[in-house]
Order: structure tokens, then sequence, then C-alpha cells
């Protein structure tokens, strides 16, 4: 459990910083499922990279990523559940804070399932 929570920490330290990307290509599975808000799940990491570049593309700038808890636990010990509030400036200047929660699955250090809930209107 401490090693996942290490890895979890510096993860989360990745997103804090800006570095989505970075973030993504070091500790995302190249099988990882991810399912949003009870969406239809887009499985590998090639699919799930495009998504991502599709929602970074209406960023202009992160303006902050504040944790509000971490929990860590599954019956392997390999679930850690984050929850966000991310504030961000559009393309057009406007400011949102996004609320959510990451539940992830882990493998071998590497995310392998990860479910995002976004809270409310979500929508830029």
């Amino acid at each position: 459990m401490i090693k996942l929570k290490n890895t979890v920490e510096k993860l989360n330290t990745l997103i804090q910083e800006g570095k989505l990307m970075e973030a993504f290509e070091k500790y995302y599975g190249e099988e990882v499922v991810i399912q949003v808000n009870g969406n239809p799940a887009i499985s590998g990491k090639e699919a799930n990279r495009k998504r991502e570049m599709i929602f970074l593309q209406e960023i202009e700038k992160l303006n902050s990523a504040e944790i509000k808890s971490v929990t860590f636990g599954g019956i392997n010990d390999n679930v850690s559940v984050t929850e966000w509030a991310i504030n961000i400036k559009n393309k057009e200047g406007e400011e949102k804070t996004i609320h959510r929660v990451n539940v992830q699955h882990w493998k071998n250090d590497k995310i392998i399932n990860e479910k995002l809930y976004f809270c409310g209107d979500q929508k830029f």
C-alpha cells in the first residue's frame, strides 16, 4: 500500500504542475479502460490519449488543481480515489472550477482502469 501511495502522490503532483500528458504517458497502462460519468468506456491508451488531447485543446491555462481527498483500498489494495477541484481558463478567457473524482485501479505501477465522475455541469 505504501508503494501505491507514493506512486499516486507522484501522479497527482504532475497533474497539479499542469503536466497532464506527462502524467498520462508515465502512469497509464497500454490497455487502460477509462469511463467518464457512466458513458461507454474507452479502451486502450491510444484512444484515451486522443480523448485527453481533445479536452486539453479547450484549456488555455490550468490555474489550480486542488486535492480535496485521497483514499486507498480495494480487495488487493490496488485502488486509489482522488477528489479534485480543478480551476481552468478556456481559450475564450472564461474560468471554471471542475469538481471530479477519479477512481483508479492499478497494476504494476500503471492505471489499468479508471472511472471519472464529474459533479454537476462540468461542460465548458
